[in-house]
């Protein structure tokens, strides 16, 4: 990791911004004895330095370099940082096809007695009077979106908001799977990774329930911004309940060679964070909360309030049924997350719960992990690659 790491940079310089990593191994014959390869994939930023600049060895593309000790190879796939930002901005203002998806949503919200998206799903009857106004291909992706653990409603609306756009004469030559597949895309949103400020640091708390990964999540994080990105990275826990969980990050801590700060208390975050002015990221773990400890979830709301400018990030596992997401997102909303981070993708098929996650929300994406393995198993989160895992595609 660390050579192709080293090869990036070489190549394009400070200004390359890591998004992904990843390891495995390259099939060789029949698929046997393939030998170990790293991944990592870049962006440029915008405006490069004169140093970087200079280093460049030509235009911004894809290119692909070999590590030959140790029989692993490294791959550098860069691509303009420009057009993800142009993507990520352009999100922010809803097109009129997203606005048509949550109108429908809406009123199948107010109909089900619920305009805050807790209920649990409309009935049979209801949607199958819904499908006898589609056509059989639009009523089959709608069951495979349900299928999909996505929240009824929202199926029904996507599916309703492609039909009511849809032009009837020329339904027969339409590929509905793309324009549903678009029509999802339209109304997701997801963040590009961190970029860092000289002087003021970026200070980021995930928080969530117990169980979905959060501590080995900020693990990943860490390891893939500092020995990766080489930034300058600290790491605080506010988990005291849990010594196996303090232990855990302080091996990671020494493994990557950055600091960790145990604080129990808002007073001791902030002598941290005002100690650490240097750095490029601070990276707050939090206890997994259970969301019906209102207790500790009202202690968590007090500290993060006296801290100040913290991004939060609700961490939730792919696998959470849609019942218990809602109850999880109600509880949380009180910790004034700003972001979702879905782990565990590995340990499911059935990935709808990220479009309602987000419908429930109207919070971007920031991260996706699918496996333990540390840096590697988390990537920046990809509005079309969620939409291809909903579809089966991914």
């Amino acid at each position: 990791m660390e050579d192709a790491v080293n090869q990036v940079r070489d190549e394009f310089g400070a200004d390359a911004v890591i998004l992904d990593t990843r390891t495995g191994r390259r099939r060789g014959f029949w698929g046997l004895f393939g030998r170990r390869q790293v991944e990592v994939v870049a962006a440029l930023a915008d405006e490069p330095s004169r140093d970087t600049a200079a280093r460049r060895k030509g235009p911004a593309e894809s290119r692909k370099t070999t590590v030959n000790d140790r029989q692993e190879e490294g791959l550098g796939d860069i691509s303009q940082g420009r057009s993800a930002k142009r993507t990520a901005s352009s999100q922010e203002s809803e097109s009129p096809p997203a606005r048509l998806v949550w109108q429908l949503y809406q009123n199948a919200l107010k109909q089900s007695g619920e305009m805050d998206g807790t209920a649990a799903a409309s009935s049979t009857k209801e949607t199958s009077a819904n499908r006898k106004s589609l056509p059989p291909r639009l009523a089959e992706i709608e069951t495979q979106l349900v299928e999909s653990e996505m929240d009824r409603r929202l199926a029904k609306a996507i599916v309703q908001s492609v039909w009511n756009d849809l032009d009837r004469a020329s339904i027969l030559d339409a590929d509905l799977t793309q324009l549903v597949s678009q029509r999802m895309a339209a109304i997701l949103r997801c963040v590009p990774p961190w970029q860092f400020e000289a002087g003021t640091p970026k200070v980021v708390a995930l928080v969530g329930p117990t169980g979905v990964g959060k501590t080995t999540t900020l693990a990943k994080l860490a390891a893939n911004y500092s020995i990766v990105a080489g930034a300058e990275v600290g790491m605080i826990t506010l988990d005291t309940y849990r010594i196996a969980a303090v232990d855990q990050l302080q091996t990671y801590a020494e493994i990557i060679g950055i600091p960790l700060n145990v604080a129990e208390t808002a007073q001791e975050i902030e002598d941290t964070v005002k100690g650490w002015s240097q750095k490029d990221l601070i990276l707050i773990d939090t206890a997994g909360t259970s969301q019906k400890d209102a207790q500790r979830l009202q202690y968590m709301e007090t500290v993060f309030n006296s801290i100040g400018d913290m991004e939060r990030h609700l961490v939730f596992s792919a696998t959470t049924r849609y019942r218990d997401l809602v109850d999880i997102v109600r509880r949380f909303e009180k910790l004034g997350f700003e972001r979702l981070i879905a782990t565990k993708l590995d340990e499911t098929t059935s990935y709808g719960v990220l479009l309602s996650a987000y419908a429930l929300t109207r919070k971007p994406y920031s991260f996706l992990t699918d496996g333990q393995e540390v840096p590697e198993c988390i990537q920046a989160a990809d509005c079309k690659h969620i939409v291809n895992l909903i579809l089966g595609d991914g």
